[in-house]
């Protein structure tokens, strides 16, 4: 197997809006929304102009929704 494959089995930790958005099962319009009333966390690092979400601060949103583990959202410092 060559390197081209090992690389694209890797999952992203940092992910653009639009897929941050599919990830947690909003559409990019509502995600916004979500992100502005602080019901998800807002994005964690930009590269450029893009803004990227942490996958792992989105699953601790989807984690609390569904209440597994704890649902205090871990994004407030």
């Amino acid at each position: 197997m060559g390197k081209h494959a090992t690389i694209a089995a890797i999952t992203p930790r940092l992910v653009d809006e639009e897929t941050a958005a599919a990830y947690v099962g909003r559409g990019r319009t509502k995600f916004r929304e979500d992100v502005g009333k602080r019901l998800l966390p807002s994005h964690s690092d930009t590269n450029g102009n893009v803004k990227l979400w942490d996958i792992r601060l989105l699953d601790a949103y989807i984690d609390g929704r569904s209440g597994f583990g704890d649902t205090s959202n871990g994004w407030d410092a």
